[in-house]
């Protein structure tokens, strides 16, 4: 099997790993013990001999993962486990999708019908100070983006080369804008549209990635490969930004269901590959689903990633909306992490027309955009910090709870945050101690060093609190009358270093 072809399209060259994708039944991972070298990377290829021996046997190979170091196979060979380069067989488990629809810059942006869900998180101000996403490429994983190379107001995006690559991992072709299904068009707009007086997206300028990963007409049980896949052609095209507006969940028990216990950020083959995209540079987002009035209820996979931004919906009144999913996670932690808009969203139908529609799938390009516009302002800081930057600025941080997680975020306050972050410089050993944390009182801070002058500083970068004392190697400071929060604590030594630390007022 030739597990390599080569694509151009208009827009750029991109070299593509690819493999059909025509398989029905039950399909199976086998991974592999090594990669045939005694040294290799997460980016090397799987090894094609043991490929080609799978072969040998009969066996179906429907596609490979480097990543996973991994073969996805028809059926569910049990006899390759006799293979010394075989180290398990998986089935493939399927699920059900949740397909959520229906300096100062001189730019004016004449928002329209748009402008209220971007308000809500101070995108209309961010955008006013030149931060439109500008340099910064989302990737978005759906299930078809009809006639999304024809709408009006797309053409900014196409005539500036921001379409950097698209692909169908379905039917492996060029055809996402030709049929299927529009709601990755809905997304897009909401997230990329520049259609001034009538709509314009989170970040306007952005680059853009377009992969249709998700066969609408069914519940196939490939779709899962096809979503690892994408994952990895995007990051071989340097994605800063993937998000998906589809949830997964089982159903099928002859393959093993996904349950609410598996939504603990390490059950699933696709949470697993956000890991892997993190720690790769790539930020995560995803919709929370629409199950929150359904039996399921809950998030779905891989909302429950320990590194994906999981965004519900409130309603124009940032009131909770009923569909949106429940948190938290299988093993307990805060999801969602956020909420945007997700009812009453302006987005572009199929007859490219503004509509309204509900859902999370249309909260979580808002934030996808959110993220992208602070990747602009400070693409010198980590996936984490804009991550914890975010998560900070919502309205709930200091009391989240399973439906709004830490609630709506505020793009001001984040980069304001952002802008103290990147002013803290680690000194190791300088502070040993800071108890305790979350502070409600007083907090007591212990130096290896003797201690000259402590600040507590706020989320707006303003000093909230200064103390200077004789050298001390202990001191306790009262937080009583402080609002709230979280801030950044700055201790001066004697010896004329600098050191800093996060602490949580409650």
């Amino acid at each position: 099997m030739k597990l390599r072809r080569f694509w151009k399209n208009k827009v750029a060259i991109l070299t593509v790993v690819l493999t059909t994708t025509q398989v029905y039944g039950q399909n199976s991972w086998v991974y592999f013990s090594d990669k045939c070298a005694a040294f290799s990377t997460l980016d090397d290829e799987v090894c094609e001999t043991y490929v080609e021996s799978i072969e040998a046997l009969g066996v179906n190979v429907v596609g490979t993962s480097k990543w996973f170091n991994a073969a996805c196979v028809k059926g569910h060979p049990t006899m390759l486990r006799a293979l010394n380069f075989v180290d398990s067989i998986v089935p493939l488990k399927t699920y059900k999708t949740t397909n959520y629809s229906i300096q100062q810059s001189q730019e004016t942006f004449n928002y329209g019908n748009s402008d209220w869900q971007l308000e809500m998180v101070g995108l209309d101000t961010f955008h006013k100070l030149g931060y439109t996403g500008k340099n910064v490429t989302i990737g978005l994983f759906d299930g078809g983006f009809y006639k999304a190379d024809t709408v009006h107001a797309f053409d900014s995006l196409w005539q500036q080369g921001r379409i950097k690559g698209y692909w169908d991992f379905i039917t492996e072709d060029t055809s996402i804008f030709w049929e299927y299904d529009g709601h990755g068009k809905y997304v897009l707009s909401i997230v990329g549209a520049n259609w001034p007086d009538s709509m314009m997206g989170a970040a306007p300028d952005a680059n853009f990635l377009l992969a249709r990963t998700e066969d609408v007409s069914s519940e196939k049980r490939l779709e899962e490969y096809a979503w690892v896949k994408a994952m990895e052609w995007a990051a071989d095209l340097n994605v800063d930004i993937i998000h998906s507006s589809l949830g997964y969940s089982v159903f099928d028990t002859l393959q093993g269901d996904y349950t609410y216990a598996d939504m603990d950020g390490e059950s699933t083959i696709i949470t697993r590959a956000t890991d892997i995209a993190f720690s790769k540079g790539i930020f995560v987002t995803n919709s929370a689903g629409n199950e929150g009035e359904d039996e399921w209820h809950y998030i779905t996979a891989p909302c429950d990633g320990k590194h994906v931004l999981c965004v519900g919906s409130v309603d124009s009144n940032q009131q909770h909306s009923p569909f949106s999913s429940y948190g938290p996670s299988a093993d307990g932690r805060v999801k969602p992490d956020v909420v945007a808009m997700g009812q009453g969203v302006t987005y572009i139908n199929n007859q490219a027309n503004l509509r309204t529609g509900s859902g999370t799938s249309f909260s979580g390009p808002i934030i996808a955009g959110f993220v992208a516009c602070l990747k602009q302002a400070w693409p010198s800081l980590t996936n984490q910090q804009i991550y914890e930057a975010v998560i900070q600025s919502a309205d709930r941080y200091s009391n989240p709870d399973t439906a709004y997680g830490y609630g709506l975020p505020n793009i001001l306050v984040a980069d304001s945050l952002l802008s103290v972050f990147s002013s803290i410089k680690t000194l190791e050993n300088e502070i040993v101690a800071v108890y305790p944390n979350p502070a409600s009182k007083k907090v007591t801070i212990r130096g290896s060093r003797n201690i000259l002058h402590v600040e507590i500083i706020d989320y707006l970068g303003q000093t909230v609190k200064r103390i200077a004392v004789n050298p001390i190697a202990e001191l306790e400071v009262d937080c009583s009358n402080s609002t709230a929060g979280m801030y950044v604590l700055r201790v001066r030594f004697q010896n004329g270093n600098v050191s800093s630390q996060k602490i949580l007022i409650e």
